[in-house]
Parts: C-alpha cells; sequence; structure tokens
C-alpha cells in the first residue's frame, strides 16, 4: 500500500471545534461502525472523548498510533479507508509497527477468553522481529490461506487489519 496522498485538514484534538470536526465525526461514523464503548457518535462538531474514543479505535484498526490525535496520516486512512505507505516487515525489522503487529498477534487476555483462542504470538512485545514473531506471522498467513513467508506485505496487512478490527470491538 505505498502511495501518496496530500490531505490538507488541521490537526484535530480533544477539545477542538468546528465543521472540520464534523466532518472528522462523518468519517469516523463511516470508518468505525457503533462500538459498546461509544453510545452514540454525535456529529455536532465538537472533540469530545467520544470523539476521542472513535479515534483511538480507527487508529489500532489501521495500525497507526493510538493517540487520539488527527494528523495528516489518520486523516489520509480515515479518507481511504486504510493506511498509506504500510512497511515491508520481516525478520530483523525493529519499529513501533512491529510492535503494534506482536500486540495485534498477541491478544489481550479479554479478547482471549471471548474468542476462545491465545492468540499467535507470546512473546515479548518489543518491537524486534524475532523468530517468535516470525513463527506466529507464519502461524497467522496460513490460517489465513496467504503465502505463508513470514513476511509482512500487503495482502497480510489487509488481514491484520480484519484482525485488529475485531480485537478493537471486543477489547473496547
Amino acid at each position: 500500500m505505498q502511495a501518496s496522498t496530500y490531505i490538507n485538514r488541521p490537526i484535530l484534538k480533544r477539545g477542538s471545534t468546528g465543521s472540520q470536526v464534523e466532518e472528522l465525526q462523518e468519517l469516523l461514523k463511516k470508518r468505525v461502525p457503533l462500538l459498546d464503548c461509544i453510545d452514540y457518535l454525535d456529529v455536532n462538531g465538537i472533540f469530545c472523548k467520544t470523539t476521542e474514543v472513535a479515534v483511538k479505535v480507527f487508529q489500532f484498526r489501521v495500525f497507526l498510533e493510538d493517540d487520539g490525535i488527527v494528523g495528516l496520516k489518520t486523516w489520509q486512512a480515515l479518507y481511504l479507508g486504510e493506511r498509506l505507505n504500510l512497511p515491508l516487515l520481516r525478520y530483523g525489522s525493529r519499529s513501533r509497527d512491529v510492535a503494534q503487529l506482536q500486540n495485534v498477534l498477541k491478544f489481550t487476555p479479554i479478547v482471549q477468553d471471548y474468542m476462545g483462542f491465545n492468540g499467535y504470538y507470546f512473546g515479548a512485545i518489543d518491537g524486534e522481529f524475532g523468530l517468535k514473531t516470525e513463527q506466529a506471522v507464519k502461524v497467522f498467513q496460513e490460517e489465513k490461506e496467504l503465502l505463508v513467508d513470514g513476511v509482512i506485505g500487503t495482502k497480510t496487512w489487509k488481514s491484520l487489519m480484519n484482525l485488529a478490527s475485531i480485537i478493537s470491538h471486543i477489547h473496547l
């Protein structure tokens, strides 16, 4: 998913107000279906706690830093429905993306209980793509009927985003 999309929107965060917050809220309603933790996302131009939670859920689902702040990368992902410029990850990679990958593959105890499955990854969330991460990726790829190579490319990223969507819905 390599692309370049320029979107001229301001950085928004909790406390922001105005028409661009309304635009954000409309996009969130489209991209983040109703969650148990979000009773109702009003399109009112006020960046409140509910809007912030919806932003964090969306960011988690597309492997962005889930800080609740809407910057360029979040705007791009909201418009496109997926994150731009996802890196190719493989054995030896080190980054925040690897840590998020490990987090999604590991699940949380709440999600494990709900799904009756302990996850794919059992190591530390350390941001290092080592042997345990590679093995977890291969098991995930096999279960999703993807090319089993231990490399996170476009198709594996898409499947991981689907898994992150399920996890965020259950966890929240």
